[in-house]
């Protein structure tokens, strides 16, 4: 008995149209001559097939008087207890054994994916044993992850990657990484928590990875002395501000060291607070603390003065006509322009007293091309620090006329320039400054940062000594298991 489907039947019509049949497949045994019913309304119309066009058409030997549409209807294709019904069953059998041989020889001596047809007249696409063996042939087992030869990983996405879990708590993931990354592979420290605690990135590049200690570099030395081994390069640092005494290190930074022999070492020190670059040498071990540090002169330590002459910089402000310029170490100072020639620079304690800039320790006046001050000046030191500044026009008049400092002041009515007056009150010349090196008060902005700083800097080396013992005693506890 056949059922599969709904029919759709025309009145007074022989033809039999089929809608989800399989009315010409073998498989199924629909032959002519065949009994069938259908269902038109509630009364079931018997009839026999005549001829059988397609898998969705037939004719019958008698039309029916009504139309439908997804009719029900069974074709019966043996008769039950019958010889007919018993053939039918071997042939149906013989068929489905012939079609089952021939799809097993195709999987087992064809290659590539082949269509095979199934009993209910579907088509699947199929692989061959050659494909699949193609397929699995070098592949890796994820239960025993073994290779003999090179061990290929691949993945849809930009990254592939293998994870060496230690228990269920930390693990170490190595990825690579696609072709629009700058790097090639990533060795990845995760915790407990799947968070990145480290990261190191193999780039793409073709050469010999270095390791502690080539070359002569790659020690680390926290220690105060510093000492290296022969044709030896380390890094040295220093987490917090040291006393000279103890420690001989100039500021808070870090720099390397470069030994000929434990004894005999250079090195290069990159101060933190404050900013400054030093170097020193010594031929005699545990010296260090009375070796000499030599400060190199830069920008953060230096000023071109109004003439051009390079000197030590400390706060240093420059005194223009109408407004003022500072350094870092002078940052929060003000200046107010009382009048002519006359200035209040505040915010400060009077003029620095290291005798670095000589007689005053204080002022550069500009000058002009003979090396003639172009003004004089006074000033007064208040109580509370704050400067007060007096300027008044040099001519030179002990020089010839046409050597003297001449400024014009203003214009007459008739149009003739009016000259400053030797020694009267004038501004700073145009284009010109004073130089002022000054003392700033502890609590300046300079130096409020300088401290902040080092206090940072003292709070992460104490948290990271913190870290390295915890990470100590832990290695110690689980015995170096990876």
């Amino acid at each position: 008995m056949y059922n599969i489907g709904t029919v759709t039947t025309t009145a007074n019509s022989t033809k039999l149209v089929g809608t989800g049949t399989k009315w010409k497949e073998n498989i199924n045994l629909v032959l002519p001559m065949q009994s069938l019913q259908v269902q038109i309304g509630s009364t079931v119309y018997n009839n026999s097939i005549h001829s059988i066009q397609s898998n969705t058409e037939l004719t019958l030997n008698f039309p029916l008087p009504a139309s439908q549409t997804g009719a029900k209807y069974v074709i019966f294709t043996t008769t039950m207890d019958s010889i007919s019904a018993a053939a039918n069953a071997i042939v149906a059998m013989n068929v489905s054994n012939v079609q089952f041989s021939d799809v097993l020889n195709r999987i087992m001596t064809e290659s590539g994916v082949i269509d095979v047809k199934l009993p209910d007249g579907t088509t699947r696409k199929t692989r061959t044993e050659a494909e699949r063996d193609k397929l699995l042939d070098g592949k890796l087992n994820a239960n025993y992850p073994e290779a003999i030869g090179d061990l290929k990983l691949t993945k849809a996405s930009e990254y592939v990657g293998i994870a060496l879990i230690k228990g269920s708590a930390e693990k170490v993931v190595i990825e690579t990484l696609g072709d629009t990354s700058p790097g090639a592979a990533n060795i990845i420290y995760r915790d407990k928590d799947n968070k990145n605690v480290s990261v190191v990135t193999i780039p793409k590049k073709t050469g010999t990875t270095m390791l502690v200690g080539d070359y002569g570099v790659g020690v680390s030395s926290y220690d105060a002395s510093g000492v290296g081994a022969k044709n030896e390069s380390r890094f040295i640092q220093y987490g917090s501000t040291p006393t000279a005494v103890s420690e001989g290190y100039p500021a808070a930074g870090g720099g390397i060291q470069s030994s000929y022999t434990p004894s005999r070492r250079a090195q290069l020190f990159l101060g933190r607070t404050p900013e400054r670059l030093y170097y020193r040498f010594s031929d005699v071990e545990g010296v260090d603390t009375t070796t000499i540090w030599k400060e190199v002169y830069s920008t953060a330590n230096t000023t071109k003065d109004s003439n051009g002459n390079l000197k030590a910089a400390s706060p240093v402000v420059k005194l223009f006509a109408d407004h003022i310029e500072l350094n870092d170490e002078s940052e929060g100072v003000e200046m107010e322009h009382l009048g002519v020639g006359h200035y209040l620079i505040k915010g400060v304690v009077g003029f620095n007293a290291d005798g670095a800039w000589g007689i005053n320790n204080g002022f550069v006046i500009p000058q002009d091309h003979n090396g003639k001050n172009m003004v004089l000046i006074d000033y007064d030191v208040k109580p509370d620090g704050d400067i007060e500044l007096f300027v008044f026009h040099q001519q030179n008049t002990d020089m010839p006329e046409r050597f003297q400092n001449k400024r014009i002041k203003d214009f007459g009515e008739d149009g003739q320039p009016i000259y400053f007056e030797n020694y009267e009150p004038c501004d700073v010349p145009e284009s010109r400054w004073i130089d002022m090196r000054v003392e700033m008060p502890p609590n300046s902005i300079y130096n409020l940062k300088q401290a902040e700083a080092e206090r940072l800097a003292k709070e992460a080396a104490e948290k990271q000594a913190e870290e390295d013992a915890k990470k100590a005693e832990l290695e110690v506890e689980e015995g170096g298991d990876i």
